[in-house]
This record gives structure tokens, sequence and C-alpha cells, in this order.
């Protein structure tokens, strides 16, 4: 039989004073609308315990020990991808009376280790982490207006169809870039449609699909004629110019065009870490474009090329200036965390 509702501190508080009042256990019952059995075992405990409140309860003993609940939690601060089926079986083996999945689950969250889709970010070297602080370091006192003097370029893949698998681990609320806690990427070709962009003092600049493999040649001949005329048009002379680290970026012949308009004051290079494409603001173009085009769902790379131009060209001068005013902020984080792994979506 299913056990009923628990009487409030009200109701119990009623009887007691029906009670004193000189009514009957039957009456009061039909006024308080419980049975006789209830108000006969409410009168009865408060005689016993001279309080409405309800007597405090031991609860269900605890399957484990506090030694067994901090080796679960260290278990998965040791391995932050150990899944709590894992963690229990590597528990058990030395228990004669098994636990379940479940109370592993409660005692991780105990310890505020939840299970989260780890986040992707390239992999850090700790030459890398140098090179990334040293370059924040010499942009600490930029104005926006210094920032506003850059041309930010990339490329990057769309794809028709995408499937990207989640990965989760588990974790603190505070220590999503702990690297126990991060899927580090690499770069790779390959793609549906591959791009390279640039924008700069608050507008867009060119955008150029590549076709095939993007080759030092090829990508000589986008600085010739979109990256500097862009620049130019867009910042004026002697505007600075950013790339990645990308092995055909600082290929000879690509690296000397760049030199000789650099000492005619053409243009000025900026020195990019390794590995940084948090640091790139034109990377948040990317998703914004990506996140539009996936709403129409295009069905070929020909119609998915339409919608990427129509996507760029409608990219607003103020979500521009969102993207640059938050670079003294990224800057900033970058030496906070000693040029380790930044959260973007907190800047």
């Amino acid at each position: 039989m299913a056990r009923g509702k628990e009487l409030t501190v009200e109701k119990r508080s009623s009887i007691l004073t029906l009670k004193k009042e000189g009514y009957s256990s039957r009456q009061i019952a039909a006024k308080v609308n419980v049975s006789q059995s209830v108000v006969i075992y409410t009168l009865k405990n408060f005689m016993d315990r001279d309080t409405c409140s309800s007597k405090q309860r031991t609860g269900r003993p605890r399957k484990t020990t506090e030694g067994e609940d901090r080796y679960i939690q260290t278990l998965s601060k040791r391995s932050r991808r150990m899944t709590a089926p894992e963690i229990t079986h590597e528990l058990n083996r030395s228990r004669e009376d098994p636990i379940g999945v479940t109370t592993v689950k409660r005692r991780l969250l105990e310890g505020e280790l939840r299970g989260c889709v780890a986040i992707k970010k390239p992999f850090l070297k700790p030459q890398n982490k140098v090179k990334r602080l040293r370059w924040a370091n010499e942009h600490a006192n930029w104005t926006i207006s210094d920032w506003e003097r850059v041309l930010w370029t990339d490329e990057s893949k769309f794809e028709v169809f995408g499937n990207k698998r989640r990965v989760f681990v588990r974790r603190k609320k505070n220590e999503k870039l702990l690297p126990q806690c991060v899927i580090p990427t690499v770069k790779h070709g390959g793609g549906s449609v591959m791009l390279w962009g640039c924008f700069g003092a608050n507008k867009v600049g060119s955008l150029v699909k590549i076709d095939g493999i993007l080759r030092k040649e090829q990508y000589l001949k986008i600085l010739q004629d979109h990256a500097v005329p862009s620049g130019t048009k867009l910042i004026g002379e002697n505007f600075i110019f950013m790339q990645d680290n990308d092995p055909k970026h600082s290929a000879k012949v690509c690296q000397n065009y760049l030199k000789q308009l650099e000492d005619i004051n053409k243009l000025k290079i900026m020195q990019w870490p390794p590995q940084s494409p948090d640091l790139n603001p034109i990377e948040k173009l990317w998703d914004e474009m990506d996140r539009k085009v996936k709403i129409n769902c295009p069905k070929s790379e020909k119609q998915l090329w339409t919608y990427l131009e129509s996507a760029w060209s409608e990219i607003q001068e103020e979500t521009l200036k969102k993207l640059v005013t938050r670079l003294p902020r990224i800057v900033n984080a970058v030496i906070a965390q000693r040029g380790g792994y930044i959260d973007e979506r907190s800047i």
C-alpha cells in the first residue's frame, strides 16, 4: 500500500488546536479532512515529543566510506575521460559488496565533477605558450586604434554535411581549460569548400574560394591580388598584416614578397604565435557564417559557396567593431594564463 503524503505543520497545528477546544478525534478528522487514525497518531506524537515538526530521519546508510568517496573523485581527476561505469568497475575490484553506477555518479556530483563535452583547442607545447605570452606582452598597451590598423586574414573550410563527434569529460565548473579537460586539435586540409578571407578597419575585404589544395604559388597570388589590395583599400599604406604560421604562409617565396613590401613601408608584418587561432578575431566570423549557412541546409558545394558569399556580404560593421574591441581583453587573458588556453566565451 502506498504511503500517503506527510501532514504539513499547519495541519498538525490545526489538529492540536481543535483538540484543545474539546473536539473529538472523529470531529477533528472531518474538519481537517484526514483519517481518524492520522489524528490519533498526530496527537500521540505531540504528547511524546512536544513538537509539531517531523522526527528527523536517519536516511538510508551510505554504501561508500569517506575514503572511497575521495578515491572515486581522485580516479576521475587523474583520468578526466574515465566514465562512471569504468570508475565503478575499478572501485568494485576491492569491494566484497559491489556498488552501482548511480552511487558513483552521486559521489562525483558531490565533488562538483559533472559530465561535460570537452572543448577542442590546438595542442600547446611549452614553447608555444612562451610565444603566445610574448605576443600578448608586446601588444598589452595597444589601443583600439592600433588594432583597427590590422588586416586579419585566415583560411577556413566549410562542409556541406558536418558531423563532429563530441567527447565527454568530467570536471568542475571552473576547470574548463585544464589540459586534461581539453581535446587538442591539429590543422588538416580537405573539406567541401575552402575559403580565404580578410577584414580590417571594421570592414570586410576579399573573400576567395580556393580550388583544390592551397599551395604556396596560389597563396602568393592571393597575397598579390587580394590581401595587399584589401589592406591598402580598407586601412591605407603601412597597414599591419596578420597571417598565421601555416607552412604555405611561411614559404620563402611568400615571405620574400611580404618583406619587400615591408621594406618600402607598404605594410608591416605582425609576428603571429603558433597554434593560436583563438587569438584571431576572424575565427569568430567563420563561426557566424557557418551558423548562418547551416540554417539554409546547402545540398551541394555550389549552393554552399553561394550561401557563404551572401553571409560574407551581410556582415555588419558593428559586428567587426565588437571583434576588435575584444582584443585588449584577449591579450589580458593570455597574460593571465601565462600563454595557456583562454576561455573565449567569457571575453
